[in-house]
């Protein structure tokens, strides 16, 4: 099989420097932030601002912006080649207004990431997952005092006298599996409760604890479509910010083709054939539709479909 590298999908390959070693210096953070070269991209709940003008993302220069911030307002996202300071800022109802000429409009990172293509989608992807995080996070889970922001928004120490844990983002594991029948000439596509109308894909699940990635493969094969499967192979990874997953993508060969489709999980599974799944690219299926090409999902299918032969 060709190599594949994970700066291929959307929202790998950021081009940001996250400066991990300066993240510690909070006088090198407000320095930064206070730089009126630096830029700050704003975000109203999750969805990110554009400027529908250019229609790109509204980043915003320091000397430009039109509020007083300081570090617990700002998500240090990294620097760019020129060292210049790049972070996201959460903004709400009230300095909403205060942003309105420089903003046109918020869009969700999903559809901005569609139209506007990977350039942005690795750092609007990071800047949505911390600000959800950080969102979830505002108190410990140990002992139930707030915490607060540190290190440029990479962690939260929560503020409780006899506690200071620190807290880490999460990234959940999801395993997400093309099986193949044993003859490797179909393979297994089914349909969740709550895609979009029309939209099949291969099946997905999280990484259960103590649980390697080849046994949540397995495992979730057999829960959701009665598969018993061998020959697991590693294809890439995609980090997937809905809200903060990384979508661990794998190959795997049915023993048989015979499914036992758990209706909890999906609505329906079946063997689709490779001229059928050109004619799902086509748009040509029986109205269903493809992945989109900003999810791994799509470019496993199409990996599928170029090899003539079994993927073993």
């Amino acid at each position: 099989m060709p190599s594949v590298t994970h700066r291929e999908f959307t929202f790998a390959g950021g081009w940001l420097d996250r400066s991990d070693n300066h993240r510690s210096d909070s006088a090198w953070i407000e320095s930064l932030m206070r730089a009126p070269e630096s830029r700050f991209l704003p975000f109203l709940g999750l969805d990110v601002g554009l400027q529908m003008a250019s229609f790109d993302l509204a980043w915003i220069e320091g000397k430009a912006l039109p509020i007083t911030l300081d570090s617990a307002d700002c998500i240090f996202l990294g620097l760019d080649e020129n060292d210049i300071g790049h972070f996201s800022i959460a903004l709400d109802e009230t300095t909403n207004k205060d942003f309105e000429i420089l903003v046109s409009e918020f869009m969700d990172v999903r559809s901005v990431a569609l139209q506007l293509g990977d350039k942005h989608a690795a750092v609007i992807a990071q800047a949505r997952s911390l600000l959800d995080w950080h969102a979830r996070h505002g108190y410990c889970a140990a002992c139930g005092e707030p915490s607060v922001m540190q290190r440029g928004g990479s962690q939260r120490e929560c503020t409780g006298k006899t506690c200071g844990t620190i807290h880490f983002p999460r990234t959940d594991p999801v395993v997400i599996m093309l099986v193949e029948s044993p003859e490797g000439d179909e393979c297994l596509l089914g349909r969740s409760p709550g895609y979009p109308d029309g939209l099949v894909s291969v099946l997905a699940g999280f990484v259960e604890p103590a649980e390697s990635l080849e046994e949540a493969v397995v495992r979730e094969l057999k829960e959701e479509a009665g598969v018993d499967c061998e020959n697991m192979r590693y294809f890439a990874s995609q980090p997937w910010p809905f809200p903060s997953s990384l979508m661990i993508a794998c190959f795997a060969r049915a023993k048989s083709k015979q499914l036992l489709v758990n209706i909890h999980e999906l609505e329906w599974a079946r063997w689709f054939s490779r001229k059928e799944i050109r004619l799902l690219f086509e748009g040509r299926l029986d109205g269903m539709t493809a992945p989109q090409p900003i999810a791994i999902a799509h470019h496993m299918l199409k990996h599928w479909l170029q090899s003539d032969t079994k993927l073993s």
